[in-house]
C-alpha cells in the first residue's frame, strides 16, 4: 500500500483477497455478554479501526449461545454455512438479517459451526442487563416494549432467506444479470444486495466508478476481469475473483470491465447509492474500428 494517510477502511483489492479470503489470519471474536473466544473467531476482512466498522468472516462453534439484547450499532449477518438461531428465527444457509441498535433480539445459540460475515456499523456492544429478569424464549425479545415502540422498529429485518427471494432486474448491468434485494436505506441509498450473473455473461467494453464505497463477496463462481489493485489503483490489472474471494474499495476508483466463464453469486453492499459513470475500456481500439467501418462505408458508395 502506498504511504498515503486515509480515513475510514483501507482499500483491499489484490491478488489473494480476490482468489480467497480463507488463509486470511484468524483473531479471537469477542463481543461481551454476546460471544469470546471459546466460541469464536474471526478474520477481519476489511476494518475502519477508529470505529470499528468492519466486514468479518466469523466462525461461531457449535453449542455457543447468548441471552436476549440489542447491540449498541447496526450490525448486518449473511450466513455463508450452517445455522445460527436469533431469537424465533433459524437464519440458515444463505440467509441475512439487518438488526439495528438498540432493538431487542434473541436468545442465540448455535447447534453446529456456523460461518457468517458479521458486518457491524461500528464496535459493537452487546446490553443484556435490561433483559436479565426475562425467561429466555424468543417472544420475549419480540413482545418486548424496546421492540414494539421502538423508533427503528420498521427497519429490523430479522430473516431474509434467499431461497425464498424473486430474481429482480438490475438498473446498470447487461441482460445475463439479475439481483436480490436485501436492505435499502431510503434515506441515503445505503444498500446490501446480492448479485447473479449467468455462465457466460459479460460486461461489455467500459469501466465504470460510483461516488461511493462497494465491496463484495463471492459465494460461488467466478468473475474474471480488470481490478484495480490497492497497490496501484489507477493501473487497473487481469485477475480472478473466486468462491471466497472479497474486496472492499473506496468511492472514484475506476474498474472493469468483468465476465464469467461459470457463472456467479455475489453478496454486494454499498454505503450510499450506486450510482455510475462509464469509460470506454479500450479508445483507441474503438477509434481504430469506427475508422475502418468508414473506409468500408466510402468503398461501397
Amino acid at each position: 500500500m502506498n504511504n498515503h494517510t486515509f480515513t475510514g477502511r483501507t482499500h483491499v483489492e489484490t491478488e489473494e483477497s480476490l482468489n480467497s479470503v480463507l488463509s486470511f489470519p484468524q483473531v479471537p471474536f469477542n463481543v461481551k455478554n454476546f460471544v469470546d473466544s471459546t466460541h469464536g473467531t474471526a478474520q477481519i476482512l476489511s476494518i475502519d479501526k477508529n470505529t470499528g466498522e468492519s466486514t468479518q468472516r466469523v466462525i461461531l462453534k457449535q453449542g455457543w449461545n447468548a441471552p436476549i439484547g440489542h447491540f449498541t450499532t447496526d450490525v448486518e449477518i449473511f450466513v455463508l454455512q450452517g445455522t445460527v438461531y436469533q431469537g424465533g428465527f433459524s437464519l440458515r444457509h444463505l440467509s441475512y438479517s439487518f438488526i439495528p441498535a438498540g432493538v431487542p433480539t434473541g436468545p442465540w445459540k448455535a447447534e453446529e459451526d456456523t460461518i457468517l460475515l458479521w458486518m457491524p456499523d461500528a464496535n459493537p456492544s452487546y446490553i443484556t442487563q435490561d433483559y436479565a429478569e426475562l425467561e429466555q424464549i424468543p417472544e420475549n425479545s419480540v413482545y418486548h416494549p424496546y421492540m414494539q415502540t421502538h423508533e427503528r422498529m420498521t427497519e429490523y429485518i430479522p430473516l431474509q432467506e434467499l431461497h425464498a427471494m424473486k430474481w429482480e432486474s438490475t438498473t446498470f448491468l447487461p441482460p445475463g444479470s439479475a439481483r436480490k434485494s436485501l436492505y435499502t436505506n431510503k434515506k441515503t441509498g445505503r444498500a446490501t444486495w446480492i448479485l447473479g450473473l449467468v455462465p457466460m455473461w459479460i460486461e461489455g467494453n467500459f469501466y465504470a466508478g460510483h461516488p461511493t464505497t462497494e465491496e463484495a463477496y463471492v459465494i460461488s463462481g467466478d468473475v474474471l476481469g480488470h481490478w484495480s489493485m490497492s497497490d496501484d489503483p489507477f493501473n487497473r490489472r487481469y485477475s480472478a475473483m473466486r468462491k471466497d474471494g472479497y474486496y472492499w474499495r473506496p468511492a472514484h476508483i475506476p474498474h472493469g470491465p468483468f465476465w464469467t466463464e461459470s457463472g456467479a453469486l455475489l453478496l454486494f453492499r454499498t454505503n450510499d447509492r450506486l450510482d455510475c459513470y462509464w469509460i470506454l475500456h479500450n479508445p483507441d481500439i474503438t477509434q481504430q474500428d469506427q475508422q475502418r467501418l468508414q473506409a468500408a462505408l466510402e468503398q461501397n458508395k
